[in-house]
């Protein structure tokens, strides 16, 4: 008898033991979801309706700017031509170059020295900020001048101007 009570008090105990043992647990879960910031330098004409998104890996292609003026050069004229610069990306950026204009030939041979052309209104080092609607671009200029001894074997050549602008993301 005295083993039976013995069992049945080690038995209440144990169930007692396991009663007081039982709990609730419950998890909450985290998480997030990460997106990489983007640098997208576009340009244009000054004015233009649409922006070029040139300069994307294998891919050449350049932003034609057009004036009447450089279409008629002649001795001692100065043309300027606006342009425009966008960072439709949603990172701040900065101008990292801006090579200096090549005249290309048959015009640039000819002119030679009576013949520049530069760049203004923007430099290397500039902020180019995050304005993914490009409502406020910022503006250089392309400046095509000739010399009062722009030579008259010039007359009626051609040759494309060319540079280009690299910006980086900060």
């Amino acid at each position: 008898m005295t083993l039976r009570i013995a069992l049945a008090g080690i038995a209440v105990l144990g169930v007692g033991a396991a009663i007081t043992t039982a709990v609730w647990t419950d998890d909450v879960f985290f998480g997030a979801t990460a997106t990489a910031s983007s640098f997208d330098l576009q340009g244009r004409q000054a004015g233009a309706p649409t922006w070029g998104d040139q300069g994307l890996p294998g891919d050449d292609a350049t932003i034609v700017l057009t004036s009447t003026e450089l279409g008629n050069l002649s001795p001692s004229t100065t043309v300027t031509i606006p342009f425009e610069l966008c960072n439709a990306g949603t990172a701040d950026g900065t101008i990292e170059t801006i090579t200096d204009p090549v005249i290309g030939d048959p015009l640039g041979s000819t002119a030679g020295a009576n013949m520049t052309a530069t760049i203004t209104g923007v430099a290397e080092g500039d902020g180019i900020p995050s304005d993914t609607t490009c409502a406020n671009p910022v503006t250089g200029n392309l400046v095509v001048t000739t010399t009062v001894d722009f030579p008259p074997t010039a007359m009626g050549q051609t040759g494309d101007i060319s540079f280009r602008v690299t910006g980086q993301s900060d």
